[in-house]
């Protein structure tokens, strides 16, 4: 069989938009802190902007990229856990 190798490139990048938003009091209007679904958002296109970052080789590029990596038996939540506190000179442990 040929399996043929897939590549994936990424890019991140920046844009300057306006977004536009109506409410029906001052108070709410005054709450909302990032615009909401029904907000009109409007791109500077002159700013758009791409930056290249990596490419990656992909095995099946449809296949779900949402997964925990490991075992597929292994049940991800029966692992014991252990964190790392840094406290100024010294580390602290803290078993799960």
């Amino acid at each position: 069989m040929n399996i043929r190798k897939k590549f994936e490139k990424f890019w991140s990048g920046g844009v300057s938009f306006v977004a536009t938003e109506t409410f029906n009091s001052l108070d709410a209007a005054v709450k909302a802190s990032v615009p909401s679904n029904s907000a009109k958002i409007i791109i500077d296109e002159k700013t758009l902007s791409y930056d290249f970052k990596r490419i990656k080789e992909v095995e099946n590029p449809n296949a779900n990229t949402n997964t925990l990596r490991g075992s597929k038996s292994e049940d991800p939540g029966k692992r014991k856990g252990e964190k790392v506190f840094e406290r100024k000179d010294k580390q602290v442990k803290d078993k799960e």
